[in-house]
């Protein structure tokens, strides 16, 4: 078949690059590739048509929506990408290379047809040189080319056009860290790629994907510092070369305010290392969360009197240092890391952000009032890092050694690679202050399995051998900053002595939430700092779950709802301040984000960010803005909660509800429906908290206070829905009720409808008869609604449920799921409504299956008084309800 050649060239993209003389280009690749969700043979050449496979632009993964659909796992394979890249002749005689920012997780790369590279690791950039493998030459203008019988074209008809094909494949791998993880392993090019071309004398490429040039700070105070700037150049011209290389630092201004530069001879083919220090800056603008200043260093490299390349790093001049005692300090100061934790997925856009994307993520930290951000579990995009500079937050990156290792010598090798190339890629940013190495390495066994404690002598000491050679290789490769790792609560770390190797400890703890009680958390570490007052002591995670669409005047551990979230918080924000010797603390986590093979609430989410997955924030996000930002602020903390029911007394008014309001001002003035409540002075974590009646229908809220003789408000609509005192009131006609059984949780649905809290049965109301509130395991998935956060709770045990209703015909709705894995016919049970049977054995593992959600649905009438009865019979088993609805046409 025929087609014309304008037709390859939209297609193909091609690429013109920047005329030869230029030092350095840097151009995107970023559009025009085509994917193959699956495996293929002979993918990498060109003679393999790929005119069926999709179109995508980078940042791309096809793991964006199925780790979060019904079925439990989610595709981990190999696919491919392919694009074309014309080459104008102009391009002879530079090198040039592909950049790749991020691959998940193992990536080989070919160009027309030829092997050119290979990565393992999902996390850290890489680079492939292929100068050799490229054609060059100008287009031939709208000539009609012939293509072979699978449709492709060969580059050589084309006039350098030419074929870049890479396997992405993202499948469990036993030599590649992470081994297990708690958040889905993405598969894709999922972040950008870059064509880079140089002259024949260059920086390094090939220096673990970093830039080749390496800015320390040996000297810094405030009156004077010093920089040091390690240059890695190449010289792959045929011929010697004599070879100058230029670094020019200048100020947040773009000011000069120093210059060094050092000749060196380089023989075809050869490397140096080429170490300068710059000159004294003197009264240097220090680098701090509060005053983020930044210098840049220019490296020229000039080849025979002409610029050959060209790079610039961020340079910021700043000090600090990490006590057991007395926590951390920058530039001399004591300085409290107040931050949190960030996983880099979005709701809809799996990990595949833009740049705009990551930095926005960034801006909403800042913007909370924190200075610090442990990049977790993994290295992330360069752009996170250089808004990490801009904003002032102190960061700790980490590769992704999570949950458990594999002994072999490979794993190791590949742990330490990934190790070099976060080091060497992000080393000269002043943001960075600690290296981690690994995260909750004791929570599985060898075998990936979840266990309480390491009974395997032999493997625990290996950890510790592996856990020292890590941090050894951190040290040695930038002595300038501190080691660390994250533990959990198990004392296997002692006992092996992995706490006792990093210079910074991690502890991840959870009380409150996984177990125990708020006050377990300062207790904890009390004890810790007091067996061990040698070690730093970082609070690397803490955190609670919650889902804004669940609410509860009574809040318990484990409920998901948004009052359980703000208390765990408050009370850490207390118990933080009170311990001095912390080096810091981070939230765990910033942001929602995906946990497949998990359960709660939602699906394969872990829930405990301070924003929802899809960036909107929670009513906790502004606790911490009042306790960490000093702008002037007032928020009602009900955003969480802007729907609700109120249940009235037998006096026809509701009870009072709890308002918070978050503040930085002074006293504050909370005004309900026009009526002032009075004013309030916050408390040691900044609320102010009033009892409020609502009325039914829409409340309106004015909080207010002033600063410097400046109001400060804010505004927010609360609506009230009521349920009668007795059901049959004929001043309010009954219309529909939904029951969140066997929870004091209220929770919102998609159509906005209310699920208001248990009871046991009162007459002339509702409820159940008999039974416990129970919950399903954390880690089962609930299948088959859009709704598990209903399904998640129950009633156990329980007789029946009543609604003391008027007289007419309604339509009944029961939700189940069977929350034991148990054999069909294990539990089997009757219901009848209103004395009719309706179910004579209903058996919920046989009918639908573990974890299903069900729902059955009756048409029933109420007559002579007595309300709606369901009634249940046992057969075997114990009934069990997790929701009911009863609504009147």
């Amino acid at each position: 078949m025929k087609f014309l050649l304008l037709a390859l060239l939209f297609t193909s993209a091609g690429l013109q690059a920047q005329p030869s003389e230029a030092a350095r280009t840097r151009s995107s690749l970023n559009e025009n590739w085509r994917f193959r969700p699956s495996g293929l043979a002979f993918a990498e050449r060109p003679s393999t048509s790929d005119a069926g496979w999709d179109v995508v632009t980078l940042p791309h993964t096809w793991n964006a929506d199925d780790p979060f659909d019904d079925p439990e796992s989610y595709r981990r394979g190999e696919s491919w990408y392919r694009r074309h890249l014309r080459l104008g002749d102009e391009m002879r005689g530079r090198r040039l290379f592909l950049h790749f920012e991020g691959a998940n997780q193992t990536a080989t790369v070919y160009v027309n047809g030829a092997y050119a590279g290979h990565h393992e690791g999902g996390y850290t950039a890489f680079t492939v040189e292929i100068t050799d493998l490229v054609s060059f030459g100008e287009p031939a203008g709208e000539t009609e080319v012939e293509a072979d019988n699978a449709g492709a074209v060969r580059a050589e008809d084309v006039g350098g056009d030419n074929l870049i094909a890479v396997q992405v494949d993202n499948s469990h791998d036993p030599f590649v860290p992470p081994l297990s993880v708690g958040y889905a392993l993405y598969g894709g090019i999922y972040r950008d790629v870059w064509l880079v071309t140089t002259g024949a004398v260059h920086l390094a490429m090939d220096d673990h994907g970093s830039s080749g040039v390496f800015v320390s700070t040996p000297e810094v105070s405030r009156r004077q510092a010093v920089a040091e700037v390690r240059a890695e150049v190449v010289n792959d011209a045929d011929a010697a070369q004599r070879v100058r290389v230029v670094h020019v630092l200048t100020d947040a201004d773009g000011n000069e305010v120093g210059r060094a530069e050092e000749s060196v001879a380089l023989a075809a083919g050869a490397r140096q290392s080429v170490v300068q220090r710059l000159p004294t800056v003197a009264n240097p603008a220090l680098w701090s969360p509060d005053s983020p200043s930044l210098y840049r260093v220019t490296t020229d490299v000039y080849a025979d009197g002409r610029l050959a390349d060209r790079v610039t790093s961020p340079l910021g001049f700043r000090w600090f240092a990490f006590s057991p005692s007395t926590g951390f300090s920058l530039n001399g100061e004591k300085l409290v890391l107040r931050g949190t934790n960030r996983h880099q997925d979005y709701e809809g856009l799996g990990s595949a952000l833009s740049d705009g994307q990551h930095v926005r993520d960034l801006e909403w930290i800042k913007d909370m009032g924190a200075n610090f951000l442990r990049l977790a579990h993994y290295p992330q995009d360069p752009a996170v890092l250089e808004a990490a500079d801009r904003l002032g937050l102190l960061i700790w990156e980490e590769i992704p050694v999570v949950n458990y290792i594999n002994r072999s010598e490979r794993f190791t090798q590949n742990a330490e690679t990934m190790l070099r190339e976060m080091i060497r890629q992000h080393h000269n940013h002043p943001s960075v202050v600690m290296w981690g190495s690994m995260n909750e390495v004791f929570l599985w066994s060898e075998q990936g399995a979840r266990i309480r404690q390491v009974t395997d002598l032999e493997y625990g000491e290996a950890v510790r051998v592996f856990a020292v050679r890590l941090d050894s290789l951190i040290r040695a490769e930038d002595p300038s900053r501190y080691t660390a790792m994250a533990i959990h609560g198990s004392g296997v770390y002692g006992t092996t002595g992995v706490e006792a190797v990093p210079q910074v400890l991690g502890l991840n703890l959870y009380d409150g939430w996984y177990g125990g009680t708020f006050g377990g958390f300062g207790r904890g570490l009390d004890r810790r700092h007091a067996a061990h007052p040698e070690h730093v002591l970082f609070v690397s995670e803490y955190g609670a779950g919650s889902d804004r669409r669940m609410n509860s005047l009574a809040p318990q551990r484990f409920d998901y709802t948004g009052q359980w979230h703000r208390m765990y918080h408050e009370s850490y924000i207390r118990q933080i301040a009170e311990r001095p010797y912390l080096a810091g603390t981070a939230i765990w986590n910033q942001f929602d984000f995906s946990q497949p093979h998990t359960g709660g609430s939602i699906s394969h989410l872990n829930q405990k960010g301070m924003q929802a997955w899809d960036r909107e924030p929670k009513d906790a996000y502004y606790l911490y803005k009042a306790n960490w930002n000093p702008e002037p602020m007032v928020y009602i903390a009900s955003r969480d909660w802007p729907l609700r029911s109120a249940a009235l007394g037998p006096d026809g008014a509701a009870p009072p509800q709890p308002v918070d309001v978050y503040t930085t001002v002074g006293p504050v003035e909370l005004v309900v429906n026009g009526r002032s409540l009075g004013t309030k002075t916050p408390d040691d974590v900044r609320k102010a908290s009033w009892d409020v009646v609502f009325e039914p229908g829409d409340n309106v809220l004015v909080a207010r206070g002033t600063r410097d003789g400046q109001a400060v408000e804010d505004r927010f609509t609360i609506t009230v829905e009521p349920v009668p005192a007795r059901l049959a009131d004929p001043a309010q006609p009954f219309r529909s009720l939904a029951v969140n059984v066997g929870s004091q949780v209220q929770y919102v649905d998609g159509d906005r409808r209310i699920w208001v809290e248990d009871q046991p049965y009162r007459p002339g109301s509702y409820g159940h008869l008999g039974g416990e509130p129970t919950q399903f395991n954390k880690d089962d998935i609930i299948l088959g609604t859009a709704d598990p956060g209903l399904i998640f709770t129950y009633q156990d045990g329980l007789d029946g449920y009543r609604f003391d209703v008027p007289d007419g015909d309604y339509r009944l709705e029961l939700r189940f799921g069977e929350y034991a894995d148990i054999q069909p016919g294990a539990r089997v049970f009757g219901v009848s409504i209103n004395g009719r049977r309706v179910e004579n054995a209903l058996d919920l593992a046989g009918r639908y299956g573990f974890r299903q959600s069900a729902a059955l649905r009756y048409d029933v009438t109420a007559r002579d008084g007595e309300g709606v009865r369901v009634e249940f019979s046992r057969v075997a088993g114990e009934p069990v309800l997790s929701a009911i609805t009863l609504t009147r046409p």
